[in-house]
């Protein structure tokens, strides 16, 4: 399997960690605004790894804004989440 296709798979599958309360197709814009900070923050754990979920959650407050404000416009997360756990600014 190549790299390439191998990094689509383990980001398919932090994005779907993401998910709250259920998981959902995610659109390219969402893979692509947090493709970055999964690498940083949560590359480590594997797909089918329960704590990927936690990681991402945890990394939440270090999570770019491109990313969050992405994942709040998709309702992915909510914007409380984003603002209230995460202390982040949403516009």
């Amino acid at each position: 399997m190549s790299k390439k296709v191998l990094s689509t798979i383990v980001l398919a599958a932090a994005l779907t960690a993401l998910s709250y309360p259920a998981a959902a197709q995610y659109s390219a814009a969402v893979k692509g605004a947090c493709k970055a900070d999964y690498k940083r923050f949560c590359k480590a754990f594997a797909v089918e790894d329960p704590g990927l979920k936690k990681c991402m959650d945890q990394a939440g407050r270090s999570l770019s804004q491109t990313c969050v404000q992405t994942l709040v416009d998709s309702g992915t997360i909510t914007r409380e989440r984003a603002t209230q756990r995460w202390r982040q600014s949403i516009d």
